[in-house]
């Protein structure tokens, strides 16, 4: 028994892989043996690993091994690194870009990737979150809320290195509630269940493998870091972006909060979360004949048209339930997911409109003023942001969801301000090393998992790829009024 559920999960992997495809890159890789020996000389443990993991990125190649005790991604690395050093790599890579544009015949060039990689870690994060059942934010701060059931995109980039699903559950009639969320970290899948707390059953797993020992932090073969602090998981890909994941309990099962953070300067991004371009446009629909695209154009409420007696009001019934109702069929078909992008075991793809779409479009509008005042008393008390007023008194009112604060999770690398130029050995045939920076040793408990600053899963024996993005054809969508709403 234990042998077909081996094989049960080695199948399943493998077909949550054939549902992630990426593309082949269109140049070779390039060598700089100036700025490997910048990096080595700025850290004689993990430079060369830095080196050999950007270019692996650049490549969409498997990652090098992670040197014991490193429990940063490459992306955090670049960010610790001195600002002149930085600045003195990116000028070597443009000598470097002008050399491969004169030899090469192509549009697209290994160096160019490069230094957009290596600007991008000097950028600030821009962050969305779903939330409670579920609230939306998008990068661009536009709020919606989206009570659907099913598997849909949350947000993903343009080569969906980093790409995250979220399964909504639906718990009553017109709620639904983030019960799982799963993703690729630039080639491993990685899955958090909505399981029974006092259950045998693991929340996480990895490649299809089930982790034992949950409040740990995981280091991945493909360059990812689960960091475990204060009860939540901070996700971090090697390209920059990262994810909290927090748990609340309902009902004797998990819910899931995900904040998402995303380099400001990369608007290379779809989904549920929107497209980052600094520019409230993200609520959009195309039409499924004429690949039109189709807006809803929204008002911003007032404060008496959200928590106040105009909430009752027919007019601002009326427009918010069209709304409503643009996201929830419109919106949210061109990010719902099938059985062949849904990466999750257990897909809700085939799900019945009953099912699928709330029964009735919930506002403020159907609770009693005192709910909307103990909610609003109860939200403040939990010290919950004016931003996030709305969705707190919506869960505490329809299903009786406690409010609680979204701290911002996103811990920026302390960059550090020293800076020499590297030194030579004593012989001068290389360069000179630290001999006391070295990192901690992990513990080795078994084959597959390490134990130590982190957990680290044996490498899959195939690079997952990744699925194309829906709609990639469409033009970039213009800008329109936005607000909560």
């Amino acid at each position: 028994m234990k042998y077909f559920t081996l094989i049960l999960a080695q199948i399943f992997v493998f077909s949550m892989w054939a549902n992630v495809q990426s593309e082949t890159v269109p140049f070779e890789r390039k060598d700089s043996d100036h700025i490997k020996e910048i990096m080595i000389a700025w850290d004689s443990n993990k430079g060369e690993y830095l080196y050999e993991s950007v270019s692996a990125l650049i490549m969409k190649q498997q990652q090098p091994e992670r040197p014991q005790g490193l429990n940063q991604t490459s992306f955090e690395l670049l960010k610790m690194m001195d600002e002149q050093r930085i600045d003195r790599i990116d000028r070597i890579a443009a000598t470097e870009l002008e050399n491969e544009r004169k030899s090469s015949t192509g549009d697209r060039y290994y160096w160019e990737e490069w230094r957009a990689y290596i600007q991008s870690t000097k950028c600030n994060m821009s962050s969305g979150k779903s939330s409670g059942d579920p609230h939306m934010t998008t990068f661009d701060g536009e709020n919606y809320d989206f009570q659907n059931a099913g598997d849909y995109l949350l947000t993903a980039s343009e080569d969906n290195s980093f790409y995250v699903q979220t399964q909504q559950y639906r718990i009553k009639s017109n709620v639904a509630l983030n019960g799982g969320v799963i993703m690729n970290i630039n080639g491993d899948i990685l899955e958090f269940r909505s399981v029974e707390k006092n259950g045998d059953e693991k929340m996480i797993h990895v490649n299809g493998e089930e982790i034992q020992t949950e409040n740990t932090d995981l280091a991945l073969p493909q360059g990812g870091i689960v960091k475990y602090e204060r009860g939540k998981h901070m996700v971090k890909w090697p390209t920059g972006e990262q994810m909290s994941v927090s748990k609340r309990t309902f009902q004797k099962k998990w819910l899931f909060d995900l904040l998402v953070y995303v380099p400001s300067c990369n608007d290379n991004y779809y989904g549920l979360l929107g497209n980052n371009d600094n520019v409230r446009n993200d609520l959009v629909a195309y039409d499924p004949e004429t690949g039109d695209e189709i807006t809803n154009e929204r008002q911003a409420n007032s404060n008496d048209d959200l928590f106040g007696a105009n909430r009752r009001a027919p007019e601002v019934m009326s427009r918010l339930e069209s709304e409503l109702y643009f996201i929830t069929r419109k919106f949210g078909a061109v990010h719902q997911l099938d059985s062949t992008t849904s990466l999750f075991p257990n897909r809700m793809t085939e799900l019945p409109d009953s099912v699928r779409y709330p029964k009735e479009l919930l506002t403020l509008a159907q609770l009693e003023d005192e709910q909307v005042e103990e909610g609003l008393r109860k939200a403040r008390e939990a010290g919950v942001s004016e931003d996030d007023l709305f969705g707190a008194v919506y869960d505490y009112g329809h299903i009786g969801l406690e409010p609680v604060a979204y701290n911002d999770d996103f811990t920026q690398p302390e960059r550090s301000t020293k800076y020499k130029e590297p030194e030579l050995n004593k012989d001068g045939d290389g360069l000179k090393t630290d001999e006391n920076n070295k990192t901690n040793q992990q513990i080795k408990i078994r084959p597959a998992i390490f134990i130590g600053t982190g957990v680290r899963v044996t490498p899959p024996r195939n690079r997952p790829t990744t699925s194309p993005r829906p709609g990639s054809t469409s033009p970039r969508i213009p800008p329109i009024s936005g607000g909560r709403r």
